[in-house]
């Protein structure tokens, strides 16, 4: 081949290939994130055979004598308990289809799904249910976990969850269509109830919330919402007095915030007590696994291994000695007690969606 068309060949591929990487970098990760080989495409696959293979890699060489078939049999009743927990999703999702508006996910993906490419997982990460286990997970699994920006601050796994992590969102159409088609999917709820009141404890309470252990977080919490529900239910004097010294006069009672959730009249919203319904669209996303706070040790585990991965990273388990700890019974009956059972009705109301769906009952609290 003469030498000028061997050059011409040359630039030829050069362009192409050149064309070929501009391509793949505007219509993958934006900001710089990874992209993959979307004809490794598969077909969705099942809870069925997710909790067939899981149960196969672990029953193979065990002996029906020993500790690890024991796990076996526990991993039995959990696939079963799981069934029946998407079975009733699916059911009660039928039930609402003339009041549920479908939407197309993968056009309009919630904000809270993060994604490990890796291992093929989606999360949808739900404030107040072990949202910040689940972030320190994933930052492991990304290499994130003792990485800072900064000598000065010591961010922990919300800062950077925000910063490493990725989200559905942050991918092109494409890639969010492949990805809620073929990786394993999955969310974790709680009582709405026990929800709300840890969301109240941790946010907003008196002498223990984040303000009184974090003063840089008062203008987000206490001013944002703790302050305009005192003026909006007892009035400008008693924010007057309040705002005076926040320390020793700060007083908002929970049925006071009950209060302003059910108010059509405010605007309450906030991730951190909003209906997992409206965050994480199950009634649209097919998630394969549905734990529960409540059994939150068993299902996480269950979730790592059906993940394949490294047993050197767990799930941590949740801090039941903390302050702000809301999980146990006779903790939220005290709360609860105390508010008019007009606004546990209305709170009960709000939250229907998320009673109905994941299968819990307000019954214990009415």
């Amino acid at each position: 081949m003469p030498r000028r068309n061997q050059l011409v060949t040359l630039c030829f591929f050069v362009v192409c290939a050149g064309a070929a990487v501009l391509y793949l970098t505007r219509n993958g990760r934006i900001e710089g994130h990874s992209t993959y080989n979307i004809d490794q495409a598969e077909d969705n696959i099942p809870l069925e055979k997710l909790m067939k293979d899981s149960v196969q890699r672990l029953t193979q060489g065990t002996n029906l004598d020993n500790p690890s078939s024991r796990k076996v049999e526990a991993d039995h009743q959990l696939i079963s308990i799981l069934q029946q927990r998407k079975a009733r999703l699916k059911e009660q999702c039928a039930l609402m289809r003339e009041t549920h508006q479908i939407q197309d996910v993968a056009l309009h993906p919630p904000e809270q799904l993060i994604v490990n490419e890796e291992h093929r997982i989606i999360y949808c990460n739900v404030p107040k249910v072990a949202c910040t286990n689940w972030k320190t997970v994933f930052l492991e699994l990304g290499g994130f976990a003792h990485l800072n920006t900064s000598g000065k601050y010591h961010l922990g796994p919300n800062a950077k969850g925000r910063l490493y992590l990725d989200y559905l969102h942050q991918y092109n159409i494409s890639q969010r269509r492949f990805m809620l088609q073929n990786y394993t999917k999955f969310v974790f709820v709680r009582h709405p109830f026990t929800r709300i009141l840890s969301a109240f404890r941790n946010k907003l309470a008196p002498n223990i919330s984040f303000f009184f252990r974090h003063g840089d977080e008062k203008e987000q919490w206490v001013s944002k919402y703790g302050k305009q529900i005192i003026k909006s239910y007892r009035g400008n004097s008693e924010a007057r007095r309040v705002s005076s010294n926040w320390k020793q006069e700060y007083d908002l009672t929970f049925s006071e915030f009950i209060r302003f959730l059910v108010d059509a009249d405010t605007d309450s919203y906030n991730k951190h007590w909003s209906d997992i319904y409206s965050m994480c669209l199950p009634c649209d996303i097919d998630y394969d696994i549905i734990g529960k706070y409540e059994t939150i040790n068993e299902d996480a585990d269950f979730v790592l291994r059906l993940a394949n991965i490294d047993p050197d990273i767990t799930f941590p388990k949740p801090n039941l000695s903390s302050m702000t700890n809301s999980s146990d019974p006779t903790l939220a009956d005290k709360f609860y007690r105390d508010v008019p059972r007009s606004l546990v009705y209305k709170l009960a109301m709000l939250y229907a969606a998320d009673f109905n769906l994941f299968g819990y009952h307000v019954d214990p609290y009415i």
